[in-house]
Formats: C-alpha cells, sequence, structure tokens
C-alpha cells in the first residue's frame, strides 16, 4: 500500500470512527468540535509525515 493510500485510509477511518461516536454518544457541541479538530491535526500530521517521507527520497 502507498503511503498516500494509507492516509486516505486512516483518515476515512477516523471519520468513521467519529461519525459512530456522534451517532451512538450524547456529546456536547463543544466535545464534537474537540474532536473534529483533533481530526482535522492528525491528518495535517499524517500529510506532513508523507510530505516530509517524498522530499527524503529526493
Amino acid at each position: 500500500m502507498s503511503r498516500v493510500s494509507e492516509v486516505t485510509s486512516l483518515q476515512n477511518q477516523r471519520i468513521k470512527e467519529m461519525k459512530e461516536r456522534f451517532k451512538k454518544e450524547d456529546l456536547s457541541d463543544e466535545l464534537k468540535m474537540q474532536l473534529m479538530v483533533q481530526n482535522m491535526t492528525q491528518t495535517l500530521n499524517d500529510i506532513s509525515q508523507t510530505l516530509a517521507i517524498i522530499a527524503d527520497r529526493k
């Protein structure tokens, strides 16, 4: 699996888990926002790591 596919797969998995958690639990809007920000932050970290891997190859 390519690194890009890994990042995409991880992001899709995180989104799915976040949506399931939103459905199962009665979360406040503030907590939902925190979870979404965490998800976006992790995605940006994954992208940064992928770009670093690509840069190291060149």
